[in-house]
């Protein structure tokens, strides 16, 4: 198909070009003989390629009449083609399965062929009244009719895909839904421990086949997206921070205050890494019982194609979320896999958590809306017994952005460890995206190095930092570990990781056991000083 390039444009699934269209939500626009009727403007999709991270995702299914498709999805000069464009009330497209029939009044289908996502063309109708069903897992049906006039060489209809009403009993409510103008509040009395992923399963309805498939690419899509469009965001962050005592009752509120920033970055080798700063720093004392949050972005990203196959997945069925219909899936680290969503740090040793939890993804979108996880088994090496997240996120719009991106909203996080007991609660607002040009602009976790792993193995290094000649200051030297696919910072400063002044640096060398090029080292120092980076080193002890 011939495409005009004044109207070409590209958006996260296709590039795409049309013609304008009038469209009223679900009612017809007629094009004949060039003329266009009433309603406001929509596109029309008239190619797909796909732009992807992983191209594989881009395989959603759209399908027409089970009778053989037309030869050509253009029509005749004298007879009328109808293109079925599906899409969401923000006037987006359909990104899911659906079914699309064009049924003449003998009963007898029309041939349709899709021409792009959630687009459909059936070619060579005659004219008279037809009926246009269009059906997805998940959502309404929807049933309306069509009528094609003789000459109307091209008519297209709009169908705005909707969800399903929930028809469950009272849904569960975020504890922290309140107006996103402000921060939330914590409840004074919450129980200390909310019920386990596999101890109470939400209701859904059976009736409704879940096509977990689909479901799970979608997802993935999204997720997919989500890498592909962030660069890094700001946001203002509140940290409620309570200690529980023996009977389970919280203790005062910690509340710290972050400028929160966050970093998205691809390796070489396709793999994604998420960089987070507060303050302008990485550094765990700002955070009360000087325990570090880290990650809880990256929770969804289980769903991205890269990472999906680390986990075991089932769909519960029809659930729903704060009142609206979602896919209800439950999932389970595999044990032939490693961890590569969260891990914990504690003395320099880094041990992945092995996580199992529970998804709410909605049927329009594909979005996840919600997803709680929790510990396969308790993490021995470092005395952590609980470890319960539950993250809501929120549709942002950016300035200048014509796609939303999910964020999260609210994060409530329940730990256990040596017998002690916390439940922290993080509350995101006033979003801003930056571009890779505007980065260059901000200082970010200055006095600081990064090490970035970039193999599929954890990495054992040591740093060793020398002050300049004449200071009053012992070199220092640390040995860590760099899980597989990670970064890690150590800082630098008077009671630091390396205790020496940012200014008495003289120049460092990290010297670990993978391969060459396994691990990028960055240096975030306010004065210049060498980092020699020496790889293949097995006599390393452990840290």
């Amino acid at each position: 198909m011939a495409v005009p390039d004044q109207c070409a444009r590209s958006d996260p699934l296709f590039h795409n070009c049309c013609n304008d269209f009038a469209i009223e939500e679900s009612i017809v626009t007629e094009l004949a003989g060039g003329a266009m009727r009433q309603g406001r403007r929509l596109r029309c999709l008239a190619g797909l390629a796909c732009w992807l991270f992983l191209p594989s995702v881009c395989a959603f299914a759209l399908h027409s009449s089970p009778q053989p498709a037309a030869a050509n999805s253009t029509a005749s000069q004298d007879s009328t083609a109808v293109r079925v464009c599906l899409r969401l009330k923000d006037e987006s497209a359909y990104v899911g399965p659906a079914e699309v029939r064009i049924t003449r009044a003998n009963g007898t289908e029309a041939r349709g062929k899709a021409e792009a996502q959630g687009e459909m063309i059936f070619s060579d109708l005659e004219p008279g009244t037809y009926t246009l069903e269009t059906s997805a897992p998940g959502l309404s049906p929807i049933r309306q009719e069509v009528r094609v006039e003789a000459g109307h060489r091209l008519l297209t209809r709009f169908v705005i895909m909707k969800a399903k009403p929930f028809q469950g009993p009272t849904p569960r409510r975020s504890p922290e839904e309140t107006p996103d103008i402000s921060f939330s509040v914590v409840p004074t009395h919450v129980s200390w421990l909310p019920p386990g992923v596999d101890d109470e399963k939400p209701w859904v309805d059976r009736e409704e086949a879940c096509p977990l498939p689909d479901v799970l690419k979608g997802a993935g899509y999204r997720m997919t997206q989500f890498v592909e469009d962030l660069e890094k965001f700001t946001a203002k962050e509140r940290v409620e921070h309570h200690t529980i005592d023996a009977n389970g009752s919280q203790r005062a509120a910690e509340t710290r205050d972050f400028n929160y920033v966050v970093m998205v970055s691809r390796t070489s080798r396709n793999v994604f890494l998420l960089d987070e700063y507060r303050n302008g720093s990485s550094d765990p004392e700002q955070f009360p019982a000087h325990i570090a949050t880290q990650g809880m972005p990256a929770i969804a990203l289980l769903f991205h194609p890269i990472l999906a196959t680390d986990f075991t997945f089932a769909c519960e069925g029809l659930g729903g979320w704060e009142g609206k219909s979602a896919w209800q899936v439950h999932f389970v680290q595999r044990p032939d896999r490693p961890g590569r969503i969260l891990s914990y740090a504690t003395g320099g040793r880094y041990s992945s958590l092995p996580l199992k939890g529970r998804a709410w993804i909605d049927p329009e979108t594909l979005q996840v809306l919600r997803i709680e996880t929790e510990l396969v088994r308790p993490l021995a090496e470092v005395d952590l017994t609980v470890d319960h997240v539950a993250i809501s996120y929120q549709p942002v719009q950016f300035t200048g952005r014509d796609e939303k991106l999910w964020l999260p909203k609210t994060v409530d996080l329940y730990v256990e460890r040596r017998g002690r007991r916390y439940y922290r609660r993080h509350t995101f607002k006033d979003f801003r995206l930056f571009t890779v040009e505007t980065t260059q602009n901000i200082q970010l976790a200055k006095e600081s190095y990064r090490f970035t792993n970039e193999s599929d193995h954890e990495i054992r290094g040591v740093l060793t930092v020398t002050p300049i000649s004449g200071a009053k200051f012992e070199t220092v030297s640390l040995s860590f570990i760099i899980p597989a696919n990670s970064s890690i910072h150590k800082s630098v400063g008077p009671g630091k990781d390396v205790g020496i002044p940012a200014a008495a640096v003289e120049s460092a060398t990290f010297a670990h056991d993978g391969p060459q090029n396994a691990v990028r080292v960055d240096a975030h120092l306010s004065k210049e000083s060498t980092v020699d980076v020496i790889s293949g080193m097995p006599l390393l002890a452990k840290p």
